[in-house]
C-alpha cells in the first residue's frame, strides 16, 4: 500500500475543497489522459530535488529510497507530479516533500487527508542582490537584466539566491579573478560539492544564465562551461 502526495505549479487554492477540485482537473488531463505531456521546468526541478535526497527506487544509490515507483520522473506530466511513497515511511517523507513543495512555490495536496500540505504564503522565493542597491525579491527576466547590465568595476557582483539555498552569482573582471571586461558566473545546487565556476566574456551570457536559474530550466548545467569550483 503506497502514500500518495500530488503537487503543481499554480496560483495557491482558496481552501482544502478548492485544492481537491483542483488536483481532480490536473489529474484528469494529465495523468488520465493517453497522451503525456512533458513536465514543466519547475515540476522537473522539484522532481530532481526530491532525487537529490532520495534517488530512485532500482539504483545502487537508492536501495533505502521511500519511493515506490521508478523512475519517479515518469509520473510529472505537466505543471502535476502525483507519486506514491511506501507507507511505513509517509510521515516523515511526506511532511519533508510537502515543505520542499512550498520552497520551490508549488502546491501540495494529500488526497488521503484531503488537505492542502503547504502553508499559505511563501514570502518570496528569489531574491536578487548586487553591490550597490536593495534586495529585490522574486525578479522576473527583464528586471534580472536591467540588474546585471550594472555590472562594472564599481558594481561588481550580483547574486540571484533561491528560498531553499540554491544559489547564481556573477562578478567582473579582475576583482573576481578573470581578465579584464570578462565575467565569472559562480551556481551551487545545493551542499559545497555541487558547486560550479564559469568564465564567460559578455553580459548578455550572464543575462541568460541567471534567467535560466530563475526559470528552473535544466539546460543551464550544460549551456556554459562549468567546472566543479572548490572554496
Amino acid at each position: 500500500m503506497s502514500y500518495d502526495l500530488a503537487v503543481w505549479d499554480g496560483d495557491r487554492p482558496a481552501d482544502d475543497l478548492a485544492a481537491a477540485a483542483e488536483f481532480k482537473q490536473l489529474y484528469d488531463r494529465y495523468v488520465g489522459s493517453p497522451d503525456r505531456v512533458e513536465p514543466t521546468a519547475r515540476i522537473a526541478a522539484y522532481v530532481r530535488a526530491l532525487l537529490d535526497r532520495y534517488p530512485d527506487i532500482g539504483t545502487d544509490a537508492g536501495e533505502d529510497s521511500p519511493w515506490s515507483t521508478g523512475p519517479l520522473l515518469n509520473e510529472a506530466r505537466g505543471p502535476l507530479v502525483y507519486f506514491p511513497m511506501v507507507w511505513r515511511r509517509s510521515e516523515e517523507v511526506s511532511a519533508w516533500a510537502a515543505g520542499l513543495a512550498g520552497e520551490h512555490g508549488l502546491n501540495c495536496y494529500d488526497p488521503q487527508d484531503n488537505r492542502l500540505r503547504t502553508p499559505a504564503g511563501a514570502a518570496w522565493r528569489f531574491e536578487l542582490t548586487s553591490t550597490r542597491g536593495r534586495a529585490l525579491r522574486d525578479p522576473d527576466g527583464e528586471l534580472v537584466r536591467r540588474e546585471l547590465v550594472r555590472l562594472s568595476a564599481d558594481n561588481h557582483y550580483a547574486v540571484l539566491k533561491r528560498v531553499d539555498g540554491w544559489y547564481i552569482q556573477a562578478a567582473y573582471g579582475t576583482w573576481a579573478g578573470t581578465r579584464p571586461g570578462w565575467y565569472v558566473l559562480e551556481r551551487r545546487d545545493g551542499g559545497p560539492e555541487k558547486h560550479f565556476r564559469a568564465e564567460v566574456v559578455n553580459v548578455d551570457e550572464v543575462v541568460r544564465a541567471f534567467v535560466a536559474f530563475l526559470e528552473d530550466d535544466p539546460t543551464i548545467a550544460v549551456r556554459f562551461p562549468w567546472h566543479p569550483y572548490v572554496v
